[in-house]
């Protein structure tokens, strides 16, 4: 499996084309569009791979904690990871919330209720990731999973109205 995610690769694959087309009325291009056209096949073979964003960000980011703490990539710090973890989003959560109700004390203050959840959010979806990824859970096949399930909600209009 590729250790680059599908949008950064997609991101290379771009500026491979981007260079292409900057080179195309060069002289002796031949041999360097040779090179850049091979760069791109190996890239869409990676991209084939390649997970994508967030979870393989999150998981290559615990696989290097667990390394430094010379820990099971499963563990957590030497308790039961279904707990430890989900203690961690509960933290987490908590701590957007309490965040929230400070920036709401003395009157509603938008750009202090985004500083909160920018600040927390990450932290709560990346514990949420290494948990499922320690319980050996498809958490991006059952968030899709959820989301048909409302889709097909809304369509049968179980949230109070029809999707026009």
């Amino acid at each position: 499996m590729s250790t680059e995610t599908k949008s950064h690769i997609d991101s290379r694959i771009d500026e491979l084309h981007t260079l292409k087309v900057s080179i195309e009325g060069m002289e002796g291009r031949g041999h360097i569009l040779d090179v850049i056209d091979g760069q791109i096949a190996f890239l869409v073979k990676e991209r084939e791979t390649a997970d994508d964003g967030i979870r393989a960000s999150v998981i290559r980011s615990h696989k290097a904690i667990c390394q430094v703490k010379k820990m099971d990539e499963k563990a957590a710090y030497g308790n039961d990871p279904a707990v430890y973890y989900t203690l961690g989003v509960c933290g987490e959560a908590g701590e957007m919330a309490n965040a929230i109700v400070k920036a709401l004390r003395n009157g509603l203050n938008r750009k202090k209720i985004l500083e909160a959840v920018t600040s927390e959010l990450p932290d709560v979806i990346i514990y949420s990731y290494v948990l499922a990824y320690v319980l050996d859970i498809d958490l991006t096949k059952l968030v899709n999973e959820k989301v048909d399930i409302v889709v097909k909600r809304a369509h049968d209009g179980y949230y109070g109205g029809e999707i026009e």
